[in-house]
């Protein structure tokens, strides 16, 4: 509970005493400040508060609806024997992350894009490039791990709930800033200092959790390491960690190599 008044009159609050509709009037008010560190929920698997505003209901239904676009708009890759392989290593996977009873999907697309994602409500898309890359299980229970990570650590929910209220924020400074480029300062400095480095925060989060479930299934955790390495040696040129949504290839590595080694399951 972080509830107290402030010179100014506006009302420093627990957010989870409001629902999403009442955060935002407040804000656009003036009644409500949101305070850096005033979490409202604490998640067990990342041992860290989390500002989260949004319906877990109406997340699981933005999640089903727009994984049935992509369905629609992305043709699948008819491998059989691939798609038993992938989803025998995300079933072991989930089972470890304490996650088996919940509904999970796994979908091989047929794109040469060396990419995988997850929404929350447990469908996983893994791209035929990605899959030919991991010559080992290892490598592919990296990715999985990984993508199982974001959902544990409630990442999407998080990330849309920290959007709104800085878009709520930027709103409320537009009534009284008139200088344009000043506006447009202010967006970029959103961007680049919150919404971008929020997100390499929680890949960062999502890699170490994977590693753990990786572990925790069976799976070789210093495999990660070569894993990430074929992944750089394909990705191209990229732009300054400080404007990218994903952490620096060999920052990754090392961050990494080091908790593998700390946790004991190394060298690497």
């Amino acid at each position: 509970m972080c509830e107290h008044h402030g010179e100014s009159g506006a009302k420093l609050i627990d957010v989870s005493k409001l629902d999403r509709r009442d955060l935002l009037r407040g804000l656009a008010s003036g009644t409500i400040v949101l305070v850096a560190g005033c979490e409202t929920y604490q998640n067990p698997e990342t041992g860290r508060g989390q500002f989260i505003i949004v319906d877990e209901a109406q997340l699981a239904q933005a999640s089903l609806s727009a994984w049935q676009q992509v369905r629609q708009q992305t043709p699948a890759w008819n491998n059989a024997a691939a798609q038993r392989r992938l989803e025998a290593v995300g079933r072991r996977v989930v089972q470890a992350a304490g996650r088996g009873n919940q509904s999970w999907e796994f979908v091989l697309f047929d794109s040469n894009e060396r990419n995988a994602f997850v929404l929350p409500g447990g469908q996983v898309g893994f791209y035929r490039g990605l899959y030919q890359l991991c010559e080992r299980d290892d490598w592919m229970a990296t990715v999985l791990g990984h993508e199982v990570g974001h959902v544990t650590g409630r990442h999407t929910a998080e990330r849309y709930s920290r959007e709104v209220a800085t878009q709520t924020a930027l709103q409320v400074a537009g009534t009284q800033i008139s200088n344009r480029t000043v506006m447009a300062a202010l967006g970029l400095g959103a961007q680049v200092g919150v919404s971008l480095p929020f997100s390499r925060e929680q890949e960062a989060e999502a890699d170490i959790l994977g590693i753990r479930y990786m572990h925790a299934a069976g799976y070789d955790p210093k495999e990660a390491i070569p894993f990430w390495r074929a992944m750089e040696s394909g990705g191209g040129s990229r732009p300054p960690e400080f404007l990218s949504t994903h952490p620096d290839p060999d920052n990754r590595i090392e961050r990494l190599r080091n908790y593998i080694n700390q946790q004991g399951w190394g060298p690497v």
